[in-house]
């Protein structure tokens, strides 16, 4: 009994593991392994449990960008004959991009990234930065062999040094303890340096109209881009930032864009987390 246990839960366990990308939590583990030892189920009914689940659903995109080959994988799931649309459409995006430029700010890694497929698929140049020094070699790891720059500091609208806060998962460490905590316990602090975005771009040689900036940076986004727009010539034609809040924001004006950004900029689209903004010409 002991030995049939044991695999069942192994069993079990694997695909936590394989399907879900996580260990087992306790309590799942027992009651599927439960399940499978009384008969209530069979291994195919427990597959197809974790196949439907919520969980895996929201994981599609690291499950495939774990087992898929990347270098035979198409950007879309067109149906045309040899990937003509997929074609078309690069050539269509990169034609009205007039740098093929984008800079992400809080990059953290390939996985919910809004800079590498317009690297990997449309051959656009990124100037990706983070602040957790941690993710220094998985950045470079996964990014490797595109035309990027990496800058490893926090971005804020002042310079010097701060305690970046560590999160319960590397998507929301951040400067702002409060926006950390939102999410669950604080698991450390490590000191980092903090640049202003504007010095960075003139740095870098970025151009004072390039095509695309991501802010994905925990409660700085909104300053930071404040400080962009009131400090300096810098006018991305989009900007993706993560100030949605579950489509609870309706127009600019909800928030507390400065003046400028309002002047210049009006939303296009709105996903659940991010607005994207388009610059007014």
């Amino acid at each position: 009994m002991g030995d049939d246990r044991e695999r069942t839960e192994k069993t079990v366990t694997a695909l936590y593991n394989r399907l879900l990308l996580r260990s087992p939590d306790v309590a799942g583990l027992e009651s599927y392994a439960n399940q499978l030892e009384t008969g209530e189920i069979d291994f195919e009914t427990l597959i197809d449990r974790f196949l439907e689940s919520k969980e895996f659903r929201t994981n599609l995109g690291a499950f495939e960008m774990r087992y898929a080959d990347p270098e035979n994988t198409r950007f879309t799931k067109d149906h045309s004959q040899y990937g003509e649309i997929d074609l078309i459409i690069k050539n269509v995006m990169n034609r009205h991009a007039k740098h093929k430029i984008v800079v992400d700010v809080g990059v953290r890694g390939k996985e919910g990234s809004n800079s590498y497929d317009l690297m990997k698929y449309f051959g656009w140049t990124g100037l990706l930065i983070e602040a957790n020094p941690d993710l220094v070699p998985s950045i470079a790891a996964e990014f490797a062999g595109l035309d990027m720059t990496f800058v490893s500091t926090a971005v804020s609208d002042y310079e010097g040094h701060a305690e970046f806060f560590l999160g319960s998962n590397d998507a929301i460490s951040s400067l702002n303890k409060g926006a950390t905590e939102g999410w669950g316990p604080i698991t450390g602090s490590v000191r980092v340096q903090v640049r202003r975005l504007r010095d960075i771009l003139v740095e870098r040689q970025i151009p004072i109209d390039f095509d695309i900036l991501s802010l994905d940076i925990e409660g700085e986004d909104i300053k930071v881009l404040n400080d962009l727009i009131d400090n300096s010539d810098y006018r991305p034609e989009w900007i993706i930032i993560e100030a949605s809040y579950d489509f609870q924001t309706k127009s600019m004006n909800d928030l507390p864009f400065s003046a400028a950004v309002i002047d210049n900029y009006s939303i296009s689209e709105q996903t659940v987390a991010n607005l994207i903004l388009k610059y007014r010409r």
